[in-house]
Parts: C-alpha cells; structure tokens; sequence
C-alpha cells in the first residue's frame, strides 16, 4: 500500500502568475519607454522646422532616440545656430554633445561635451560682439510641469570671454545657474530670477586690476533679481481703428530695460558673494541696486581675511589716495579680530555710492563708470 502525498499544484500557478506578471508590467513600460522616444523625436524635429520657418538656421545630424531601458539619449553632432532675437542675432557652433533623460524624470534634461563651443551675441546697430567659448561642459535644464523653463545648471571647462570693446577674460572653471519662479513677477517683493556664478582662476583683462593684476584664485555670487524685467510699453500714435496697422515699436535698449526695473523697485538681493585674490579673503552678502544715472550702489556685510594686507598693497600701489591713508589703516586694524582659526579676520560694514567704495565710514576707492550699451 502506497502513501502518496497531495501535491502543491499553488505553487505552479504563483509561478506563472508572477512570469505573466512581470511579462505585462514589462511589456507595458517598453510601450511608454516607446510612446516617449516618438514624442521626443517628433517634438525636436517639430522645433527645428519652426525655427527653420522663423528664418533661423539649425544644423545638426543626429539618428534617434536611444538608451532603453534606462534613459532617453540623443547624440547631435556637429550643431550649428543662428538665431535672431529682438535687437540682436545669436550664432553658436558647437561639437557633438550628448542629451539625457530618465523615464522617471521628464521634467530634466542633462547634457554633455567634451569638445569646443563657441556663442556669439552681436547686438543691431551696435559694433562689436560678445563671444563665449568652452572647451567643453556639462549641465541640466529643468522645466515645470506646464513645460515652461525652471533651471539652467552648467560647468564650463576653460571657458574664455570676449566684450565688444575688445577685453578679455578667461577662466580654469565657471559654474552658473539660472532658475526662474513658475510665474513672472508682478511688483518688486517677487523674484525675476536667481542667478549663481562661481569661478576659479579668473584671468583678469590686460591692463585691469582689482586687488593686484594676478589671477583671482576664486569669485562666486548667489544672487536674486528682485521686481520685474519687462521691457517698457511702447503706445503706437494714430492707429485707432482696428483695421489701421499698428505700428512695429523699435526694440527698448538696455538702458530703458534697466531704468524701467530700477523705477519700479527692482534691486538684487545677494545671498552671499565671495572673493579671494593674494592676500585677500571676503566672503558675506549685500543688496544693490541702480541710482537716477543707473550706476550700481548697495550695502552689504564682509568677513575679510588679509584685511591690513590688502590696505597695504592699496596704498603702495596709490590706489588709496594719501591722505587716506592714516584712516584706512587705522580702521583696519580696529576692525580685525582673531578668528577661530588663529588668524585676523574682520567684519564690517561695505557701501557703494556715488562710485565710492568704502568700508565702515572709511571711503576706500573710486570705482568706473558703467556705461551701458
């Protein structure tokens, strides 16, 4: 007589349960991983033929989309545009770069290169241009659900800049970042932007100085631009039935831009800024803004290292006047306190009006004109 045990027939079923599982939740994710390549791929065509139809020039090759399961890829190569704005035109040659996204994240897109790019910015009816070149970076654009722009995060390697006056200025490293609030500002206590640069072995322009003429080991600023940056109203005269033309207004110049922020209360809110360059240390923070002849004025707090140093070096070189001096040493010196690291450190107060720098009620030096283009 033979015991035979009842067999499990659950397990089995469990078994090809979980399979089909996995096989339908597999199945369905390739379909969205699919779904989504073909509306990336449609949309980046769709916004080269309508910057095409602008009479904008886009070049660039590129196959498609890639990367499944993990991430959506693009390679571009060798792109080049050619972009008219309002007052100005846009030209960017670059070498082939790399574009990113996870399929848990399509709200980021990171990007990468390893080889040369060169913007140009020529301003109409201006002389000269802005150029900027990299010989390689990496960085992300970030969007809000509606699609509109949040952030834009980037590390430049080497990156030099030239001015329409000829100076220039390069760098070992620059870091930046632009974020925007989800709506525009409507009065100066909203945010326009928020803006970061940091930079490390800044190259100074031949014949400029700041402390001394040597390279700034390190500079950064986190800053936000506070009211809005619209562009002044233009009314059109003499078109007041809806069948006359209006009448194309002519593009405002900086100037107006930045005069029309300053009336209504626009300043920049500096969360923090720090500088270091020979013997020299500040970190702290400020507020500016733009007086009736928009030249910067503010006021702010610095912790500064290398203080008695840098009075020194000031007043060796002339660039604190004379007659200043006994002031301006005798208040460095009152100012500075041992710090937690054994050595001098001051905090005071630093002001700029009327194109003087001065820190405490000691006027400093003269600063240059702005003049905006």
């Amino acid at each position: 007589m033979h015991n035979h045990r009842p067999r499990n027939r659950a397990i089995p079923k469990l078994a090809i349960g979980a399979v089909l599982l996995l096989i339908a939740i597999g199945g369905g994710y390739y379909a969205y991983w699919r779904y989504v390549a073909a509306q990336l791929t449609m949309g980046i065509e769709r916004w080269a033929a309508d910057q095409r139809a602008f009479g904008n020039q886009v070049m660039f090759t590129w196959s498609r989309i890639e990367g499944f399961p993990f991430a959506f890829r693009a390679r571009f190569e060798q792109p080049k545009l050619h972009m008219r704005l309002v007052g100005a035109e846009v030209d960017w040659q670059g070498s082939d770069l790399m574009a990113e996204m996870s399929p848990w994240n399509l709200q980021e897109v990171r990007i990468a290169s390893t080889g040369e790019h060169n913007l140009w910015l020529q301003a109409l009816e201006q002389p000269g241009q802005w150029r900027l070149a990299t010989i390689g970076f990496t960085g992300a654009v970030g969007f809000f659900g509606d699609g509109g722009l949040r952030e834009i995060a980037a590390e430049l390697a080497q990156p030099d800049a030239a001015l329409p006056d000829g100076l220039a200025i390069a760098a070992g490293q620059a870091k930046l970042r632009l974020s925007l609030p989800e709506a525009p500002p409507v009065d100066y206590s909203m945010p326009f932007a928020g803006v970061a640069l940091e930079l490390s072995r800044l190259v100074l322009p031949v014949g400029t100085r700041l402390l001394t003429t040597d390279p700034v080991e390190h500079a950064s600023i986190d800053a936000t631009i506070m009211g809005p940056m619209a562009a002044p109203l233009t009314q059109a005269l003499g078109a007041q039935a809806l069948d006359q033309p209006m009448p194309q207004p002519a593009p405002p110049s900086l100037t107006q831009i930045l005069a029309a922020w300053r009336d209504s209360g626009g300043d920049i809110e500096v969360q923090s800024f720090s500088f270091a360059q020979g013997p020299l240390s500040l970190t702290g923070e400020a507020t500016l803004a733009l007086d009736g002849s928009l030249q910067p004025l503010g006021a702010g707090t610095v912790t500064a290292r290398g203080l008695s140093e840098a009075v020194e070096i000031l007043l060796r070189d002339g660039l604190i006047p004379a007659d200043r001096a006994l002031v301006a040493r005798t208040t460095a010196k009152a100012l500075e306190r041992t710090g937690d690291d054994g050595k001098p450190q001051a905090k005071f107060a630093l002001s700029l009006q009327n194109q003087t720098i001065s820190f405490g009620p000691a006027p400093l030096l003269q600063v240059p004109q702005v003049v905006w283009p």
